[in-house]
């Protein structure tokens, strides 16, 4: 019985993970390049 439950648990966790990463590749990929990385050229423009 306590394997059952930690099996439904690790599947929640896990599932739960792997939409999060879905959700973080569909945000990045509404960015252009230069949203992306503008901090880091204001940076390297300041160098």
């Amino acid at each position: 019985m306590r394997r059952v439950f930690f099996a439904i648990a690790l599947l929640a966790v896990a599932s739960a993970g792997i939409s999060a990463s879905f959700a973080a590749v569909h945000h990045a990929k509404t960015l252009t390049f230069a949203e992306r990385f503008a901090p880091a050229l204001e940076l390297m423009a300041k160098q």
